[in-house]
Parts: structure tokens; C-alpha cells; sequence
């Protein structure tokens, strides 16, 4: 398919006479700035809309309130439709408005991996402990290093009194995400992890708390995304309505206003407006899934410069302990935000905090992406692939291969698979030297046992996870492989 450039000549040609548009002009360059107004706020808002719609999808399954978790006690499996999940570890999420409740007290029992993160998300910011400020981590990463410890969650301004010791964490917004992870040690046996995260407590720091309710959710089909027509912007005014007023980029705010997003009007885009919405809506997702897909293209983007493999943040140039971005996905040098690292972000992934980027060895995780063969072809459900893991994968606590949908970015549903990864804690056969093998595709290899089933005519994308990193990965002494198209 070929796309002609005619578009672009002919408004950058549009004549105005004595510096003035004729009615025709002006109503083809109102609607081009309309346009490409929505495309830029969809993009920008990226990160808010992946927040509100994991929270209306779990809403929807689970029920509404802090004191309300979806535990996903058997893995998290392809019947819920949201980006990148690890169905490795027991997954927990709950949602917050302390607009309603308050400022929150979470009581974390010891060995949680937690993280807060407002609904812009933006980590929380937390305590400085010997100099070191907490971005968002709860637990085994956070100020508490894994013994257990009071957090309490604060608006920003306040001022109140808070327990003696407890860790105090600050939101811009009222909304509040409570991301936590359990451990378990045999996919036999998930009842340490699910015990973990059900030793957590949430209630208010002033007045009575609701009993905790854990609600068993793998079963439950669910839709967590967001969309890509014009719904997405009434999703978005839904949320500048509900939500405090952000001090955060006044001209992207003004950008909304330009589109009839504000707070306290209500938004009426006419027919033609909203014909233009749905078509700005369908172009940015397409523009960030396009980012994503190249996102090996880009500068310090990729883990190994001879591999395929890209970085959710960039790195520095030969430097695996340092990242050039920081939680927000803003350069450290310029504080500028890196644009296209944060649309491939959020369009295919959630969550941040310190932990998830850190360069302490052993500690938070790393994670790496392939959209794309040791060839530089994209990963596609028809074709099988080889995937070679070096001995001794540089994990302390698991390392995983997942695949996704490339469209979804959920994990891939193929018949008769239950959980779309494979980790150090299934019966993975070693080669003789302690190597791994696996395979993707639509059929198994013949004699294959370590096999993921690709959907034919869907694309795929993949990401490894190595939780507690070790010194050899920082080292660059480990490499992971590209996939090796065998068809």
C-alpha cells in the first residue's frame, strides 16, 4: 500500500488571499489543526487512559473501593486483556480515589514487591532515606527492604499527622494505583505468593475502614485496554471532571481546551468534530504502535547492540547500570520527556517505579522487548521460531520469555495454552551445557518440548524478565538471543 505525500503539498499550498483564508481555507485548516491537535493529545495522554481503563476494566470483575484487590490466584491468563502482563508472579492491583477516602494506610507484610503510582503514572514520591528518595516502591525495592513496614499515602499540600515510622508517599492525583506482586518458588504450588499479597492491609488514616476484599479473578474474563476511537476522549474528559487540576504541562492542557476538554465544561464535539475525533484516535494508536515496533531503530535503545532486544528506558551508551531516562521518561540531562519512549511505554506496557529501572544489582527486575527476528523481521503467528537462552539465565529470583499479541499486547491466546510464557520454574529441559532452547510457533518443532503456540495471521512480540538481576547481566556477560526464523 502506497501513500501518497499529495495531502501534505496541498494544505502546506492553500492560498490566502492578501493574508487572509477564504471560507474554504479556513475550514480545511481548522479541521487539519483539530486533527492533528487530538492526534497529539491522544499520544500525550497515553499514560492517564492505560491507568483509567485498567481501573474500569477491573471495576467491572472485581468492584470499586481501596479496599478492594484483584488477586489473579491462579497467574494471570490471556482471558484478561491488558498490555504486557507477567504471568509469572501472583499479580494484585487495586485502585484509589483519595478524594473520597482520604490519605490511605497500606500495612505491607514482609517479602512484598509493591509499587504506587499516581494516575498520570507518575511513581508516587516517597521518603529520602541516606540520601536516597523512594520513587514509588513498596517492599523488597522500597524503604522497608522487604521487612514489612507502614506506608501512608498523602494529597499533595497535606499537612496532617502521620504514625510515628511509617513511610509517607505523596500523589498529585486523587487516584491512586496499588500494583503488588507475590512470589512463589514451583508453578505447582502458587500459595505463597497469593498469601503474600492477602497479607496486605489498606484502610484510612482518619475514621473507620471497610473490610479487606480479595477477589479471585483469573477465571474472570476481562477487557482492561484502552480504545482507539473518539470514546477515548470521553474517557478522557471523564477523568479531567473527576480528577484535581494537573500543574503538568499547561500547553497540553491547553491543547484539551482547544479540543472542548476542560474542567468544569462539558465536552460536545459536533458530528464532523467527532468524525475527526474517531479518525485522530485510530491514526495515534497507530503512530505509537508504529514507535513501538521500530523502537530497535532508536539510539541506546537497544540491550546489545548486535541483538534485537530493546530496553523500556533508554540506556547509556555501554553502561547496562545507568539509564539515559528517568521514572517520568525524561532525559537526565535536558529534563525534556523522550516522547517516543514513552508512547512505546504505554501503548504496549504499565507501571514504573525506581524498581523497575534500577541499577542495584539484585534488585527490582529487568526487561527486555523483541518486535522483530535476528533478521529484522517482524515476529509474525505463522512462522516457527528458536529462541537460544545461554546457560544460567541472570536471575536471583525467575526469569521468564512471555509472548504477546502485537495488537492487544496481551498475552497471546492460543488454544490449549494456558499461561502464553515459560520460566525457570516450569520443567524447562537443559541442552547439554546448560543452555536453553525454545521455540514460537503456530506447531511444535518436531521433538520440541519448550514451546510457546503462536496464532497464525496475528503478529507477536516478546518480552524476557529477569527478577533480582544479577552482576552478570550488568556485565554484559549474558546475551540473550534473537529469534531464528526455521520456516
Amino acid at each position: 500500500m502506497s501513500i501518497s505525500p499529495g495531502r501534505y503539498d496541498e494544505l502546506a499550498s492553500i492560498p490566502l488571499q492578501g493574508g487572509y483564508p477564504t471560507p474554504e481555507a479556513a475550514r480545511a485548516l481548522e479541521e487539519e489543526v483539530f486533527f492533528q491537535r487530538a492526534v497529539q493529545t491522544w499520544l500525550w495522554a497515553l499514560p492517564a487512559m492505560n491507568m483509567v481503563a485498567m481501573k474500569k476494566g477491573h471495576e467491572r470483575t472485581s468492584g470499586v473501593g481501596y479496599n478492594v484487590v484483584a488477586v489473579y490466584e491462579k497467574r494471570l491468563k490471556p482471558n484478561t486483556v491488558i498490555t504486557t502482563p507477567n504471568s509469572d508472579v501472583i499479580y494484585a492491583l487495586a485502585f484509589a480515589d483519595l478524594g473520597v477516602s482520604g490519605p490511605l494506610v497500606i500495612d505491607a507484610p514482609p517479602k512484598l514487591q509493591a509499587l504506587l503510582d499516581d494516575f498520570w503514572h507518575r511513581p508516587l514520591v516517597g521518603p529520602t532515606v541516606d540520601g536516597r528518595t523512594y520513587l514509588g516502591d513498596v517492599g523488597i525495592p522500597g524503604p522497608d527492604h522487604g521487612q514489612g513496614g507502614t506506608y501512608v499515602i498523602v494529597p499533595e499540600g497535606y499537612d496532617g499527622a502521620v504514625p510515628d515510622g511509617a513511610f509517607v508517599f505523596t500523589s498529585p492525583t486523587n487516584g491512586v494505583f496499588i500494583f503488588v506482586r507475590g512470589f512463589f518458588s514451583s508453578v505447582e504450588d502458587l500459595s505463597p505468593g497469593v498469601a503474600a499479597i492477602e497479607g496486605i492491609s489498606i484502610r484510612p488514616l482518619h475514621g473507620e475502614g471497610e473490610r479487606m476484599r480479595f477477589e479471585h479473578v483469573s477465571d474472570l474474563p476481562a477487557n482492561a485496554l484502552f480504545p482507539h476511537d473518539s470514546s477515548y476522549f470521553d474517557m478522557l474528559d471523564e477523568f479531567i471532571q473527576d480528577e484535581t487540576v494537573d500543574s503538568v504541562d499547561p500547553y497540553m492542557h491547553g491543547m484539551l481546551s482547544a479540543l472542548g476538554i476542560r474542567k468544569g465544561a462539558t465536552f460536545e464535539p459536533t458530528e464532523r468534530q467527532r468524525e475527526l475525533l474517531d479518525l485522530a484516535a485510530a491514526t495515534a494508536w497507530k503512530i505509537a504502535k508504529t514507535e513501538a515496533a521500530n523502537f530497535d531503530e532508536r539510539p541506546h535503545a537497544r540491550w546489545w547492540n548486535d541483538r534485537h532486544w530493546v530496553a523500556h528506558v533508554l540506556t547509556q551508551p555501554d553502561d547496562f547500570m545507568h539509564t539515559l531516562l528517568d521514572e517520568q521518561w525524561r532525559d537526565r540531562a535536558t529534563g525534556h520527556t523522550d516522547v517516543v519512549a514513552k508512547a512505546h511505554m504505554f501503548v504496549n506496557h504499565y507501571s514504573i517505579s525506581t524498581g523497575m529501572m534500577t541499577s542495584v544489582v539484585g534488585m527490582g527486575a529487568k526487561y527486555g522487548n523483541a518486535y522483530k527476528d535476528r533478521d529484522g523481521e517482524f515476529l509474525m503467528g505463522d512462522r516457527t521460531y528458536r529462541i537460544e537462552l545461554p546457560p544460567n539465565p541472570p536471575a536471583n529470583l525467575f526469569w521468564s520469555i512471555t509472548i504477546y499479541d502485537a495488537e492487544t499486547a496481551s498475552g497471546v491466546d492460543a488454544d490449549g495454552q494456558e499461561y502464553p510464557s515459560l520460566n525457570g520454574m516450569n520443567d524447562v529441559p537443559l541442552n547439554d551445557d546448560g543452555s536453553i532452547t525454545l521455540f514460537v510457533g503456530p506447531n511444535p518443532p518436531e521433538g520440541a518440548k519448550n514451546w510457546l503456540r503462536s496464532v497464525p495471521g496475528r503478529g507477536w512480540f516478546s518480552l524476557y524478565r529477569f527478577y533480582g538481576p544479577t552482576q552478570e547481566f550488568f556485565d554484559r556477560q549474558y546475551v540473550v538471543g534473537d529469534f531464528v526464523r526455521l520456516d
